[in-house]
C-alpha cells in the first residue's frame, strides 16, 4: 500500500510539473491560429454580415408587387340632388397598378445578382483582412528572430570586453584595439535597443488584431522556415476562382439586368380600377358598382435616359472585371515567378553566404586567441557573420510577403480552414 501511494505521488507531480509546458504548446500562436483567432474577433467579420444582409432584405423588397391605392369620395353632391342636404359618402374605389413589362423579375434578378456580388466580394475583403493578420504574425516572427540576433550579437561583444580586460591586465591591448571593442560593445548596444522596440511594436500590432494584451502572445515561432514554393499552373485558370473576379461578374450581370429593368419601365404602364359609387336615381339613392383601366401615356418619357445611363453602367462594369482579371493574373504571374526566385536565393545565401560566414568567424575566433589573427579582422567575421543572419530574415520576410500575395492574388487564404 506505502508503494502504491508513494507511485500514485510521483505519477501526479510528474503530471503537474508537465501540464504548464503541455498548456504553452497548446496555446503557442501559429500563423493559422493566428488568422482563424483574428477573424474570428474582427469587428469587420461583423459587418461582413450586416453587408449580406442589407442585400437580402434588397432582393426580398424588390420582389414586392406595388401596394394598391384606396381612395374615398365624401360630398354633398347625393343630399343636394334629393334634397336632403348634408354630407355623404358618395365613392369608394381600389387601383392596382399591374407592372405587366416585366419590371419586378428584372428588378428582383438584379437585386440577387447584388446579392451574389456582395458574398463574394466578402470573401475578397475577408482574404484582405487576412492578408492584414497574417502580415502582423510575419512581422512578430522576425522582431523577435532579429531581438535574438542582437542579443547574440551583444553577449559576443560582453565576451570581447572580457577577454580585453584580462589582455589589458596583461599589458597586450592596445588603446587602439580597447577603443574599438568598446565601439562594437556599443553599436551591440544600440542595435539591442532598437530591436526590443521593433519587437514590442510588432507584438502590440498583433496583440491588436488578435484583440489581446501584448503580455499575453508569448514566444513567437522560430524565424527560419521558409513558404513553400508556388505550384506552377496557368494563371488565367487561378484568377477565375478569385471571390473579387466573381463579384465583378455578378455586378456587371446586375448592370446587365438593370438595363432590361429600365426598357420594361419605359413602356405604358397599366392599372385596374375597381369602385362603387352612390347617385340619385328617381329620387332614390342608388349604388352601382364598376372596373376601369388605367394606362399612362409615354408622350414625354420613355425612361430613355435610365436606359443609356444602364448601358454605360454595365459597360462600365464590363471594363472594371476585365481591369481586375487583367492585375490578378499579373499578380499571380508575376508573384510566382518572383516567389521562386527568392526562394532559389534564399538557398543560395544559405549554402554560399551564411555558412560560410559562419566558419570564418570560428576560425577567426580561434585565431584571435592564438595570436594569429588581429581584432578588426575578428571584429570583420563577426560583422559578417550577424549581417548574413539579418540578410537571411529579410530574405525569408520578403518570401513571406510574396507567398502571402501571391495566395490572396489567386483567391487563396492563408490558413486551410479560411480558404
Amino acid at each position: 500500500m506505502p508503494n502504491s501511494v508513494f507511485s500514485w505521488s510521483v505519477a501526479g507531480l510528474i503530471g503537474l510539473l508537465c501540464l504548464p509546458a503541455a498548456h504553452a504548446d497548446t496555446d503557442r500562436w501559429t500563423l493559422e491560429r493566428a488568422v482563424t483567432h483574428g477573424l474570428a474577433v474582427a469587428p469587420e467579420a461583423e459587418a461582413f454580415e450586416h453587408r449580406i444582409d442589407a442585400q437580402r432584405g434588397a432582393r426580398d423588397q424588390a420582389g414586392r408587387w406595388p401596394n394598391p391605392t384606396l381612395e374615398a369620395e365624401a360630398s354633398d353632391r347625393l343630399g343636394m340632388e334629393d334634397g336632403r342636404s348634408g354630407y355623404s359618402l358618395s365613392g369608394i374605389a381600389v387601383t392596382q397598378p399591374l407592372p405587366l413589362w416585366g419590371q419586378i423579375g428584372h428588378r428582383r434578378d438584379a437585386a440577387s445578382a447584388r446579392l451574389a456580388a456582395t458574398e463574394a466580394q466578402t470573401h475578397a475583403d475577408r482574404l484582405e483582412l487576412e492578408g492584414h493578420i497574417g502580415a502582423a504574425f510575419h512581422a512578430w516572427q522576425q522582431a523577435e528572430a532579429g531581438l535574438e540576433l542582437a542579443r547574440e550579437r551583444l553577449d559576443e561583444a560582453e565576451r570581447l570586453g572580457r577577454i580585453a580586460r584580462l589582455r589589458q591586465e596583461r599589458g597586450d591591448l592596445s588603446e587602439r584595439e580597447r577603443l574599438r571593442i568598446d565601439l562594437f560593445r556599443s553599436e551591440a548596444m544600440r542595435q539591442l535597443e532598437a530591436a526590443e522596440g521593433e519587437r514590442t511594436e510588432a507584438r502590440a500590432t498583433l496583440a491588436a488584431w488578435l484583440d489581446r494584451r501584448p503580455a499575453e502572445m508569448g514566444t513567437a515561432p522560430g524565424f527560419d522556415t521558409p513558404p513553400p514554393r508556388p505550384a506552377l499552373s496557368e494563371p488565367g485558370t487561378v484568377v477565375d476562382r478569385h471571390p473579387a473576379l466573381r463579384a465583378a461578374s455578378e455586378r456587371q450581370q446586375a448592370a446587365q439586368l438593370e438595363i432590361a429593368r429600365a426598357r420594361a419601365e419605359g413602356r405604358p404602364d397599366l392599372g385596374i380600377r375597381l369602385f362603387r359609387e352612390r347617385e340619385v336615381i328617381d329620387g332614390r339613392r342608388e349604388t352601382s358598382t364598376g372596373i376601369g383601366l388605367q394606362l399612362k401615356l409615354p408622350l414625354w418619357d420613355r425612361n430613355q435616359g435610365r436606359v443609356r445611363e444602364s448601358v454605360a453602367d454595365h459597360y462600365t462594369r464590363q471594363t472594371e472585371r476585365l481591369s481586375l482579371q487583367r492585375d490578378l493574373t499579373r499578380q499571380v504571374e508575376v508573384g510566382t515567378v518572383h516567389l521562386a526566385h527568392l526562394l532559389d536565393e534564399l538557398e543560395r545565401h544559405r549554402s554560399e553566404t551564411l555558412a560560410p560566414a559562419r566558419r570564418v568567424r570560428d576560425l577567426t575566433y580561434r585565431g584571435y586567441e592564438a595570436g594569429e589573427a588581429s581584432l578588426l579582422e575578428l571584429l570583420e567575421a563577426y560583422n559578417t557573420h550577424f549581417n548574413a543572419i539579418a540578410q537571411e530574415h529579410e530574405l525569408l520576410a520578403r518570401s513571406w510577403a510574396e507567398w502571402r500575395e501571391l495566395r490572396i492574388a489567386a483567391g487563396l487564404g492563408l490558413a486551410e480552414d479560411t480558404q
